[in-house]
């Protein structure tokens, strides 16, 4: 081998590594379980069941959520878990300004970056092992989607 060549093999080499490197410490990062601890409660009755509620758990995986449909109380919670690769932002139809829960869109209910008062929208990202809580306070069909893939999503039937 030239030295040529020998510094190309040991370029490439040297990439590949670094990369990697990248690749494992950004995934060593990221959460694996667990819900994201916030210094701010919601509101009460929006958000996060108390001790003595339990939650309807939907999980979104690559494939979507499942199950698909739940049918739940007013006053129940559902968790959404992400247990897929990406994230999952959990958002009321239509796409993309989730107005079908309360009228308001995505820039009035997530203009701080968290969900204001009783709206159905995560607001930002969760990802894989976190979940987003909320609290259904009306009656209704209500769909949903995930922000991040507006392809998957699935309904929520408050009685």
């Amino acid at each position: 081998m030239d030295k040529k060549t020998t510094w190309i093999v040991l370029a490439l080499i040297l990439v590949a590594l670094v990369g990697g490197y990248m690749l494992f410490a950004k995934q060593a990062a990221a959460p694996t379980t667990g819900t994201p601890v916030s210094e701010e409660l919601p509101p009460a009755g929006v958000g996060v069941p108390t001790e003595s509620e339990s939650a309807t758990i939907v999980t979104y995986t690559d494939e979507g959520f499942s199950p698909e449909t739940v049918s739940i109380s007013i006053g129940e919670t559902v968790r959404f878990t992400n247990a897929s690769s990406g994230g999952m932002w959990v958002g009321s139809d239509d796409h993309p300004t989730h107005t079908n829960y309360d009228g308001t869109s995505t820039r009035e209910h997530c203009a701080d970056g968290e969900t204001t008062g009783g709206t159905f929208d995560a607001c930002r990202a969760y990802a894989n092992g976190e979940s987003y809580d909320f609290t259904f306070t009306k009656a209704g069909t209500f769909e949903y989607h995930n922000h991040v893939g507006a392809s998957k999503g699935g309904t929520v039937i408050v009685r």
